[in-house]
């Protein structure tokens, strides 16, 4: 587990570096252009990607990678910062050869956890620090969320043998992520973005879950999408004045 934790740290820091080095020399070449995430604006986007646990306790014991998803809407402060506010879904399956942490009452003859789910679905808030050029953008940043937690075998929440409390609920959890997208040139306000993310829950409850999966989930994941940025009023132009009506000819004395 230290492992793979280790190369998410290294790829973040590849991938901010290499955000730096880009920022860096478009810098230096160009300050005509003016880059799409600009103050004042906002942007949606979706993301899909890959999601890993590697804490706490038994909601990592086993897990398999699976798929998460995260919407945003984005506003940009300044060239420096933004605030990004985001739906988010992930989940965990687990292998046929990890125990099962505790006898599940509605199905007390499953001694592994191959037919466990983990699903983790909720919103988080992020302030970003951004940076960049006209065609790339960087930015780092993290903030509060709140997520449910629902563990579920065949289907069915798991329940606590002593407490006979559900494993499930929802609770407060942090987020921070890296990412760097790049201005797609015959879509000058679409950009593509990688990014890479961790999120967890603090859904450790001493008194509720006393058997097992007991602990704050904790996962990394990357992810791939799109952002759209746009003015929140179009400019358009005045509408013209009609023109003021000629005045009548003088008309001629006679003689």
């Amino acid at each position: 587990m230290i492992s793979r934790v280790r190369l998410a740290s290294v790829a973040v820091l590849l991938l901010l570096s290499s955000a730096a080095v880009s920022s860096a020399q478009q810098a230096d070449s160009t300050h005509a252009a003016v880059s799409p995430a600009r103050p004042g604006r906002g942007a949606i986007g979706f993301q899909a990607g890959s999601s890993w646990f590697a804490a706490d306790g038994d909601y990592s014991e086993g897990a398999l990678p699976r798929m998460t998803f995260m919407g945003s809407f984005r506003h940009v402060v300044s060239s420096h910062w933004s605030w990004q506010a985001s739906p988010y879904f992930t989940w965990a399956a687990y292998g046929n050869s990890t125990v099962m942490a505790f006898p599940d009452p509605n199905f007390p003859a499953d001694e592994t956890k191959g037919q466990v789910l983990l699903q983790l679905v909720g919103a988080n808030a992020q302030l970003q620090r951004t940076g960049g050029g006209p065609n790339w953008r960087w930015h780092v940043g993290a903030g509060p969320g709140a997520y449910r937690v629902v563990v579920q075998n065949r289907r069915k929440v798991l329940k606590d043998p002593t407490t006979k409390r559900l494993h499930q609920g929802t609770y407060l959890a942090a987020t921070a992520q890296a990412g760097i997208e790049h201005f797609n040139k015959k879509l000058a306000n679409t950009s593509l973005e990688l990014t890479l993310a961790s999120h967890m829950a603090f859904a450790t409850r001493d008194d509720q879950f006393v058997d097992g999966f007991n602990g704050n989930p904790l996962n990394l994941e990357a992810r791939f999408g799109v952002h759209y940025y746009f003015d929140y009023k179009k400019k358009g132009k005045k509408p013209g004045l009609p023109p003021a009506p000629s005045a009548p000819p003088a008309s001629t004395p006679g003689h």
